[in-house]
């Protein structure tokens, strides 16, 4: 136990810093009874919509924390710190230290409760990725954790015995830790990509509101591809520009040839519709990617029409 600790301890916080990989949340409703247990506090679990986030406090288990100095407990309280914000009503996983041994590979990462109320995580699957491809998965039993806290990080050592290694490449550039639910009819596309020619063409505060689009839309169903209208506007000119974000939850790319978009107003009229080159839409398993179309004046059946309500038909 605290077997990485011997990598944390004598780093500056600018490495420390550095340790910190990228996290995995899933929406505790996707999680079995089997995996998580959530349990009863005088605080309910209120409905939130948007994109509420919070920032988790470090939590100790018992054993951890008579086990460990003040040293020790100041390194892990700082690395909590440093992570950042969750959004409200997930679970997550944060790996921070992964190190060789000689029977498999001991990662020591942060759970998050992002919930209002204690959660037990009993067994759930755990994944290894190497620049993003699975190199071990196992299902642990975690119930020695103990209770999480509402809103807080509890830190965590895992072995992936040799025996759940997918393969022998060690070379890698980034790692992280992905948390498996089990109830996978659903997936949340969270990753946002932007084309670099668009995001040229975008202000810090359109990045910002289409960042916070991609967190607020809810699960998809697995192999589906949904696509959401979010911005709509005619110019001067009789040009009607429409934005969309294209979200994948297919297991590959999603490259169609063509679409066919329709575009109808608050009254349900329709205002312009037509079958699209789409050649340039590449959109990965588990991202969100907007796109923006621009229809001709020639294609614009309704120039007048209401568009402080609309809706995007595509197929």
């Amino acid at each position: 136990m605290f077997s990485f600790m011997k990598n944390l301890l004598g780093k500056d916080q600018q490495d420390l810093k550095k340790d910190i990989q990228e996290e995995s949340a899933i929406d505790v409703a996707e999680l079995k009874n089997t995996e998580v247990e959530m349990e009863s506090n005088e605080q309910q679990e209120e409905s939130v919509g948007g994109v509420e986030k919070i920032r988790t406090e470090l939590s100790l288990s018992p054993i951890w924390e008579s086990e460990l100095d003040s040293e020790k407990k100041y390194t892990l309280r700082f690395l909590q710190e440093e992570l950042p914000e969750i959004r409200k009503g997930m679970i997550s996983v944060t790996g921070f230290s992964m190190i060789p041994q000689p029977n498999g590979m001991t990662v020591a990462m942060f759970f998050r409760n992002s919930t209002n109320k204690p959660v037990r995580i009993k067994n759930v699957g755990l994944a290894i990725y190497l620049d993003d491809k699975a190199f071990a998965r196992i299902k642990v039993d975690l119930s020695d954790m103990g209770s999480i806290p509402p809103h807080t990080s509890r830190p965590w050592e895992v072995l992936f015995p040799e025996e759940s290694y997918l393969h022998d490449n060690f070379t890698f550039n980034r790692w992280k830790v992905v948390m498996k639910a089990g109830r996978n009819s659903h997936v949340w596309p969270r990753n946002l990509e932007i084309d670099p020619e668009m995001e040229k063409r975008m202000t810090d505060r359109q990045k910002d509101r289409l960042e916070a689009l991609t967190q607020s839309l809810p699960v998809i169903p697995i192999n589906t591809v949904q696509v959401t209208g979010f911005d709509i506007g005619m110019t001067k000119e009789g040009h009607l520009v429409a934005a969309m974000l294209f979200r994948n939850g297919m297991a590959h790319d999603y490259r169609p040839d063509e679409i066919k978009l329709t575009i109808a107003d608050a009254n349900g009229d329709l205002v312009a519709t037509g079958v699209l080159d789409a050649s340039s839409i590449n959109v990965k398993p588990g991202y969100s990617r907007p796109w923006m179309i621009v229809f001709p004046p020639n294609l614009v059946k309704k120039p007048d029409a209401d568009l402080k309500r609309w809706t995007l038909e595509v197929e």
